[in-house]
């Protein structure tokens, strides 16, 4: 199997906890899966255990966005049984847990299970989440890594650049809002009301709320980004950020882009050519197949069928 592109930081997890109601019923069908009243609950736990700040989020807005989670999930599901047998364990599963608790900044898996255990998550059903959303991955790849096009003759200028002409390079950690929008009224809508809920309730719960990127569920946590990593429009926007504040929305393949700088530092210049070049295209790479996940999904999304019950 070829090498699964990195989208592997941020996954769908299943959690299993007592529901706040004796009471168990239907709430929707996705496809010919049904989801419950104990479903949903469940996944609000689980999105306040990735991102505690939601306790102080509507509790109404955060159950939204657990249904609208599942859903997502449950999609991905349904196509992937076409190509997968997802009771087998994904290869990739270990690696892609610890990056996750790493990034949560935990060390170790015990850890991470200790973490779990406070919110009465199931580390065996967050497996099998995470298998979900490795396989997915995996598909994408399959499906559109020979529609990837890349100018590395273009990257290799700009890597000789970056060596020759500085010693010096910033590094920036940055949370990021990723939204999308059909025309220019939608747009300015959307900005308008992701601009005020940031101003609400914070940069990182507007992100768990309105982002559809991959780091949606870490409240758009992008971890350090070297400046050489960014594209020119990009790294204009953010270089006279101060820390703390965001940039307007940026125009992006697939979408429209918000980032906030929350630290900035500066580091000399030691790169390896072959390592960078090779770094480079893989970003650019992984960039081209997170915007063919989103049009896929958006297509089976459109052939499924959503049913409230």
């Amino acid at each position: 199997m070829k090498k699964i592109f990195s989208l592997l930081i941020l996954f769908n997890f299943f959690i299993n906890y007592p529901a706040y109601s004796n009471e168990i019923y239907v709430v929707l069908k996705v496809n010919n899966n049904v989801i419950t009243n104990v479903d949903i609950d469940n996944e609000y736990r689980y999105l306040i255990a990735l991102s505690p700040s939601l306790q102080d989020v509507d509790k109404k807005t955060v159950l939204k966005l657990a249904k609208d989670s599942i859903i997502r999930e449950k999609i991905k599901q349904n196509e992937l049984n076409n190509f997968y047998d997802l009771s087998i364990k994904n290869k990739f599963v270990d690696r892609i847990v610890s990056n996750f608790y790493k990034n949560m900044g935990m060390n170790n898996i015990n850890e991470f299970k200790n973490y779990l255990s406070k919110y009465n998550l199931n580390y065996e059903d967050i497996e099998m989440k995470i298998s979900i959303e490795a396989a997915w991955n995996d598909l994408i790849y399959k499906k559109f890594a020979s529609s990837v096009e890349i100018n590395e003759l273009e990257l290799k200028k700009r890597i000789k650049k970056t060596i020759l002409d500085r010693k010096e390079q910033n590094s920036y950690l940055i949370s990021e809002i990723l939204f999308t929008a059909d025309d220019y009224n939608k747009l300015q809508a959307k900005y308008k009301k992701i601009e005020k809920s940031i101003l609400e309730i914070g940069f990182s719960n507007t992100a768990n709320i309105h982002s559809v990127s991959e780091t949606a569920k870490l409240g758009g946590k992008a971890g350090w980004i070297s400046e050489s990593q960014l594209n020119e429009t990009i790294k204009k926007e953010i270089k006279n950020l101060k820390i703390g504040d965001h940039t307007k929305a940026i125009t992006i393949p697939g979408g429209f882009l918000i980032i906030k700088l929350n630290d900035k530092k500066t580091e000399m210049i030691n790169l390896n050519y072959d390592e960078e070049l090779k770094k480079r295209i893989e970003n650019e790479k992984n960039s081209q197949l997170k915007n063919f996940s989103e049009i896929y999904f958006k297509k089976i999304k459109k052939n499924s069928t959503i049913s409230e019950i």
